[in-house]
């Protein structure tokens, strides 16, 4: 039933008793929910789940049914299953506080981290005893912690940072090349590599709306702005607004989202993002998901239209959570793509088309219940689409990052944060050839 790393909160649920579901249950031949409950604290979910499966043409939709057949289905690793079914409970009896604690259980498990904190802390509003309170709070911890290598899905946060940047505009740090039009030249200005301290401000939200059992809309937006202490020209404001619908079928789970996206450097566009992306996770245990996304985006850019064009990219990989000390994460994860572009002369298909593919690994341990630390590689082949007469060169380049972060939660609220990382784009043209260092510091507030 409901446990943190698989230890039961023995002794202590009993006091949040399904009172209002036992109402109203109408016994189906041959199912005994006694039979079932005692599966369960005996740890034998799947022999559980296996009674339960049975009865599930007959009695699905009877809250009593739903309860112990979703803390099953969880149990042994069926966790869509589960979720979708103690979702059912919980619209119909929204009082039911040990269901509410199960379905948060399985949001955490599929890493729904946005809804099991929404789920964990409407318990908390009622007051339950302060066994199950301080339970609570440590999968809130470990959910705020695990954010760290996810997007941000808090219902509102604010955060600062402060840090230095290498290479602040992307660039080359060898001035000097060959072109084949016009010989020997030197770069100079913004085009070669700058380096700064910085400041930043991020700040957004995220509403989830359940509309029936299984499925939910999701609305969100994210706003930054980040500037620099002695070069203004390469300052930069990020908008970003999304929605979308999430559903769960069996052991999948799916998700539709749009996106809009304005990338803006010293108060003029300089990137424009339309997409669409889709996911499809199948929980394949208690600890593993598959994970598959895709994404179709048109690319804008003000004023330099010749560099539009339209991505396609598709990615499939595996995160694994260890039951054990230290709580490790790992995910790995393999993606390709396209990117078309949308005009056919040779500087347009020399600047925006290309075929990629690369290789992502992440990592994450809890040390101590409040601290976290992060990490990941990633390395991509890029080839473009048509040599750039300039550099008299059709760019194919390695892109390689690295990074390391760690999150302190100094309360329920608060949290710091630090971090180092380190990008390498590897090219065959020197002007696209660039090493960048940056580190931060950050505080960050959740409402």
């Amino acid at each position: 039933m409901f446990r943190l790393n698989k230890k039961k909160w023995s002794g202590v649920l009993p006091a949040l008793a399904l009172s209002l579901c036992m109402s109203g249950y109408v016994q189906a031949a041959g199912f005994n929910v006694s039979e079932i409950e005692a599966l369960l604290k005996q740890g034998k979910a799947e022999q559980a789940y296996e009674i339960a499966v049975k009865f599930r043409d007959q009695l699905e939709g009877e809250a009593r049914y739903d309860f112990y057949y979703g803390v099953a289905a969880i149990d042994s690793g069926h966790i869509s299953e589960g979720v979708f079914a103690l979702e059912r409970v919980v619209l119909a009896f929204p009082r039911d506080d040990r269901a509410r604690l199960e379905l948060a259980r399985g949001y955490y498990l599929l890493n729904e981290f946005s809804r099991a904190r929404q789920e964990f802390e409407r318990v908390l509003d009622h007051k339950p005893p302060a066994a199950v309170a301080a339970n609570i709070e440590k999968f809130l911890n470990v959910i705020r912690l695990r954010e760290a290598s996810y997007r941000s899905t808090s219902s509102a946060y604010v955060e600062l940072a402060m840090g230095t940047d290498s290479n602040i505009n992307g660039a080359p740090a060898d001035a000097s090349f060959i072109s084949p039009i016009f010989g020997a030249l030197t770069l100079g200005g913004g085009s070669l590599e700058e380096s700064d301290t910085y400041m930043s401000i991020t700040t957004g939200g995220q509403l989830s709306h359940p509309f029936e059992p299984g499925k939910h809309l999701t609305l969100g937006a994210d706003v930054s702005a980040r500037f620099h202490a002695d070069d203004d020209d390469f300052e930069t404001e990020m908008w970003n607004v999304y929605a979308g619908v999430n559903w769960l079928s069996g052991e999948d789970r799916f998700r539709i989202m749009g996106q809009v996206q304005a990338f803006e450097v010293a108060d003029s566009d300089n990137l424009n993002l339309v997409a669409l992306n889709g996911e499809w996770a199948r929980s394949l245990n208690k600890a593993t998901q598959w994970v598959n996304s895709a994404q179709v985006a048109q690319l804008g850019y003000p004023g330099q239209s010749s560099r539009d064009s339209t991505l396609y990219t598709l990615s499939t990989g595996i995160v694994h959570t260890y039951a054990i000390e230290w709580q490790p994460s790992v995910g790995a994860s393999v993606f390709a793509g396209y990117e078309n572009a949308h005009h056919g002369f040779g500087a347009a298909r020399a600047a925006a088309e290309r075929r990629f593919y690369g290789v992502r690994l992440k990592g994450q341990i809890i040390p101590l219940p409040r601290l976290s630390i992060s990490g990941s590689l990633s390395a991509q082949n890029s080839h473009f689409g048509e040599e750039n007469l300039f550099v008299g060169k059709t760019r194919n380049e390695n892109l390689y990052q690295a990074s390391i972060d760690a999150k302190w939660l100094l309360d329920r609220n608060i949290s710091l944060g630090a971090g180092v990382s380190y990008t390498r784009n590897d090219s065959n043209s020197v002007i696209n050839d660039y090493d960048r260092t940056q580190t931060r510091l950050s505080v960050r507030y959740d409402f």
